[in-house]
């Protein structure tokens, strides 16, 4: 196999491997909006007027399977006080959630993540990776719909392209073994 040399066929690449990674339609566990969000930092400023919190210091934000980690986390509201956009910078920010109840927690980490609440999409920047059971991915500029699990992915430089290493499919075992 000839390896691909131009951005175009790098996208195609990229592209073609998220869709082998982005197996079965998946979607957050059923009860993690019903659950309480819990926050934990050492130091919050909160903004009523403008619906915006900013915590800082060892942030750790969670609801249901859902996990954030990060050295600063910006959460922004609505009037009607619904979360709808977290922005977590660290070196890096962590983000992890349970999609499917019998599979591990898809896993990302960034220097920024901006998790779109209603959308559940993420915009990782920053030396982005995102692991799901194995399968990874990185690159500088991830974008991740979490619902249809379509990705894209971006490099900017020779240095800092997009690299995808998935796992072979387990073969069953021939019949009498």
């Amino acid at each position: 196999m000839k390896l691909a040399n131009s951005r175009g066929q790098i996208a195609a690449l990229a592209l073609t491997a998220a869709c082998v990674l982005a197996a079965p339609q998946a979607l957050a566990l059923p009860d993690d909006r019903q659950q309480p969000v819990k926050v934990s930092a050492d130091n919050l400023e909160a903004n009523r007027s403008k619906n915006l919190s900013i915590y800082s210091g060892n942030v750790v934000i969670s609801q249901g399977s859902l996990q954030i980690r990060a050295d600063r986390v910006e959460v922004h509201g609505n009037s009607k006080g619904e979360i709808n956009k977290v922005v977590a910078t660290g070196k890096p920010a962590h983000f992890q959630q349970q999609v499917e109840e019998s599979t591990n927690p898809v896993k990302a980490r960034a220097q920024r993540i901006e998790f779109l609440v209603a959308s559940d999409a993420l915009q990782l920047t920053g030396e982005a990776f995102v692991d799901r059971d194995g399968n990874t991915l990185s690159a500088e500029r991830i974008d991740y719909d979490l619902n249809s699990e379509q990705m894209q992915a971006q490099g900017q430089s020779e240095k800092k392209r997009v690299e995808m290493i998935w796992k072979p499919e387990a073969k069953p075992a021939p019949d009498g073994q």
